[in-house]
């Protein structure tokens, strides 16, 4: 982590000299074809993002077209294979690298000044760091913090006020909330790779050594972390189940009352703010190295056959800029990429994101490597051995590091 912290203040110096001032003149007119994945939600307020955008550049147009998300990525692939790829498109952040590693972003070192850089959100920022250089800019960045019922808190005799504060308070918790005779659990909880990471990184563990060769998670505090979430369903019997396939999930055992706790991000406010549940968001709870989050979201690219690189970063600078960041956040109850947005975000109008933002001042990015996808379907399996009891936790965690650390070193 301290390696991607270097790099991007150094881009940020390098910026000063490759530019002096925003936009970097070139392009004032010509098409701009952008592929992007945004909900039912997010659409037309990107749409209305657009129409600002040609209204202060005349002459240009703007081509949307929609992805559903999981298809974007083979669209995109099978686009690069044909040259048919558009001037830019909305990517998820573990496969930012892998496009950049293929020679298939432009770099935008030289387009986007330092000066506006500086403005972004470093975690963020950082997803967009591939070797040393900036492809791309985030559009939305997001983390996991922890959904509690605050009804259900109430009824077992907890401040609803105050969710818990550690791992040990949770287990606690969980322990007044679970009946299992009424099918009612303390957590419920998803296995992944991705989801597991607040666990690790609470306990200090970290998924790649700095030169992003081997996999570290078969550490002691990995090791440790991990139990954890294996106990919570074997041991303490406060989780439901939820990562089981057939399973009640996290999202569905929340809304009907079966499961008083979950991980979840900012997207999930709003949906649930419309079942009328009475729920609160908390902070990760702190394991021994803290409270910490994983890093999610998207982010603009722009590639290397288009023909209007210097209008398609202005674009992406437009969209990640103060005014259209606060609309976005305040619109729809999303984290803005810009920092200079957040000052428009209060407990007290906004208590839910409020709480995000918190949390992602310790949120800890992914490594940027081109292998993410792989590395967590290696993980996946393991993991599921460890929490159905068919490995212990050190087997399973050390096989799949093996595994990984194969595949790193192109076995």
């Amino acid at each position: 982590m301290k390696r991607m912290t270097a790099i991007v203040c150094t881009l940020l110096l390098a910026g000063l000299v490759l530019w002096g001032c925003g936009g970097g003149g070139g392009d004032t007119s010509g098409t701009l074809t952008i592929w992007q994945t945004y909900n039912d939600e997010e659409h037309p307020v990107f749409k209305e993002m657009v129409a600002r955008f040609e209204e202060s550049h005349p002459g240009v147009t703007v081509e949307v077209v929609r992805l559903p998300f999981a298809g974007a990525e083979p669209k995109i692939q099978t686009a690069l294979t044909t040259r048919t790829e558009p001037d830019i498109a909305r990517v998820d952040v573990s496969f930012l690298p892998k496009l950049a590693s293929k020679n298939a972003l432009l770099a935008l070192d030289e387009y986007v000044p330092a000066e506006y850089l500086a403005d972004i959100f470093p975690v963020a920022l950082q997803s967009c760091m591939y070797d040393g250089q900036l492809y791309g800019l985030p559009d939305q960045t997001n983390g996991l913090c922890l959904f509690y019922n605050r009804e259900m808190f109430r009824e077992a005799g907890l401040d609803p006020d105050t969710p818990p504060a550690t791992w040990d308070e949770l287990v606690s918790y969980g322990q007044r909330l679970t009946d299992k005779d009424e099918g009612i659990f303390g957590i419920g909880l998803t296995n992944s790779l991705w989801w597991s990471l607040p666990f690790f990184y609470t306990y200090g563990a970290d998924l790649l050594s700095d030169d992003l060769m081997h996999c570290t998670l078969n550490t002691p505090e990995a090791i440790a972390a991990f139990q954890l979430k294996v106990d919570m369903f074997e041991e303490y019997g406060i989780e439901g189940g939820a990562w089981r396939a057939g399973g009640i999930t996290g999202d569905v055992g929340f809304q009907n009352g079966r499961y008083a706790m979950i991980l979840n991000g900012p997207w999930a406010v709003e949906s649930l703010k419309r079942t009328g549940i009475d729920f609160g968001v908390g902070l990760i709870p702190a394991g021994p190295a803290g409270s910490h989050t994983n890093v999610g979201g998207n982010d603009l690219v722009v590639f290397k056959t288009s023909q209007h690189p210097e209008l398609a970063a202005e674009f992406l600078m437009f969209v990640a800029n103060e005014e259209n960041q606060r609309n976005w956040a305040l619109t729809l109850g999303q984290i803005p990429v810009n920092t200079k947005a957040m000052d428009a975000i209060t407990s007290e109008e906004h208590p839910y994101l409020s709480t995000f933002v918190e949390q992602m001042q310790t949120a800890i990015p992914r490594p940027p490597t081109p292998f993410y996808p792989e590395i967590e379907n290696l993980f996946i399996p393991e993991m599921q051995a460890a929490l159905d009891g068919t490995k212990s936790v050190e087997d399973a965690i050390n096989t799949a590091v093996g595994e990984v650390d194969k595949l790193l070193a192109g076995e």
